[in-house]
């Protein structure tokens, strides 16, 4: 009798895609354990019936102050953005108190969080016998599609059940629109519109044809490249016709480069605000381009920037600019608000003695400067230009200026001090 074939070897691909597979299901089922536990959050955080803390202007709402302080410590807990962080909520809260049969797929490993986002989203105003039909098919249907075609199934659904008009549901989505900024490698971002989809789509096909225009017209640039070009010329010379809006008004980049890099003594990368470091050539032009320069004094020691004696009651232009390029971003953790756009908040309350000096004013996002003073998140200065923040839980923050420089090199120093010529000689090439 011929002996049977030894068994063969499972091909490794398929058993490195099954290992993936069966990870996915198990981070499915360990969501439905998190939309738990944060709903546990949720509720006992309620218990304790946090208030407003103010001690002044409007007063929040206890379901207010429960919410922000929920979503601001578990966003930093997690490292994730607040709107991130509101998704999560909103989504776990859905799920275990209104999406029974999509909380049982997900515990079961059918379906993934992806998709459990989606159907909590669509089914916000979703009530009763409506909302049950709802989650049931959906719990089904996720279970067939991937999340991008669930969406348009779930818009569907909603449809048939919506209480509301699809006109209202429209006017309640454009209040959502607005713009970020993500940065992206080697001296890239990425710009993201979220605003109604006609005029979204009207703006790429604008942007079509003007690409296809100069593309005729033999520019040797990629349809690709030529779109954004386009819209870049626009947005940074187009001018606006809405009534009311200011004309001329261009865009402005700060860039923080070291004198010793400008004079070819250091190598020090420039620091362009909000992103971060850039590349040598792409400072060169920004500083060759500029139609202004301010000198910003630097300690060599410590690299912290230098500034004057408060002389005012309220924080003088000066103190503002200090602040502003000690922190470029608001101090909030996690807030990536630049600094123009924020508050100058004093840390320690001017009410309670806070002095109007530059080691108590830090930038705070208008929404930011709104928790400080309404909820149990508390500042202090350290007097290095770190902040220490303590949220309501009780877990502590340090944040760091991102407005330094880092200490010049020992060895530069040195010759420096051992250089006879003046200062104003050292910096005669610097261009301002």
């Amino acid at each position: 009798m011929t002996p049977p074939p030894p068994p063969s070897e499972p091909d490794p691909y398929m058993v490195a895609l099954d290992e993936v597979a069966a990870l996915d299901t198990q981070i499915a089922r360990l969501s439905a354990v998190r939309a738990r536990r944060v709903t546990d959050a949720q509720r006992n955080l309620h218990r304790q019936a946090p208030v407003d803390t103010s001690t002044a202007g409007p007063v929040w709402s206890t379901a207010r102050v429960e919410r922000v302080e929920l979503l601001t410590e578990l966003a930093l807990l997690t490292r994730r953005t607040e709107y991130r962080t509101s998704v999560l909520v909103d989504t776990s809260v859905a799920l275990v108190s209104s999406l029974p049969l999509t909380l049982h797929a997900l515990s079961a490993g059918n379906v993934s969080w992806e998709h459990a986002e989606v159907i909590a989203k669509h089914a916000e105003n979703l009530e009763g016998d409506a909302l049950a039909a709802y989650d049931a098919r959906l719990a089904v249907l996720a279970t067939e599609v991937n999340p991008k075609q669930l969406e348009k199934k779930a818009r569907h659904e909603v449809e048939l059940a919506q209480p509301s008009t699809a006109v209202e549901r429209a006017e309640k989505a454009a209040g959502t629109r607005r713009i970020y900024i993500d940065p992206a490698a080697d001296g890239m971002a990425q710009l993201t519109l979220l605003a109604p989809a006609p005029e979204i789509h009207a703006i790429a096909d604008r942007a079509v044809r003007l690409a296809a225009g100069l593309k005729t017209s033999g520019d040797p640039r990629s349809m690709g490249h030529l779109k954004v070009d386009v819209l870049t010329d626009l947005l940074l010379n187009g001018e606006p016709s809405i009534p009311g809006a200011t004309r001329g008004i261009r865009g402005r980049v700060h860039v923080m480069v070291p004198v010793m890099t400008l004079l070819g003594v250091g190598e020090e990368a420039a620091i362009l605000r909000g992103y971060g470091p850039i590349d040598p050539a792409t400072a060169a032009q920004l500083t060759a381009d500029a139609t202004s320069w301010r000198r910003i004094l630097t300690d060599p020691i410590t690299g912290r920037i230098l500034a004057t004696d408060p002389r005012d009651y309220r924080p003088t232009a000066a103190m503002i600019d200090h602040a502003r390029l000690v922190h470029p971003e608001c101090v909030f953790p996690g807030c990536t608000v630049p600094s123009e756009q924020a508050d100058m908040d004093h840390t320690e309350d001017h009410a309670y003695g806070g002095g109007t000096i530059p080691e108590n004013l830090a930038p705070l996002s208008a929404g930011h400067h709104r928790v400080k003073h309404h909820t149990r998140w508390e500042f202090v200065q350290n007097g290095d230009d770190t902040l220490t923040a303590t949220s309501p839980a009780g877990h502590v923050y340090t944040v760091r200026p991102e407005g330094r420089m880092r200490p010049a090199p020992p060895a530069l120093i040195t010759a420096a001090t051992q250089n006879t010529t003046t200062p104003e000689e050292e910096l005669a090439g610097c261009p301002f």
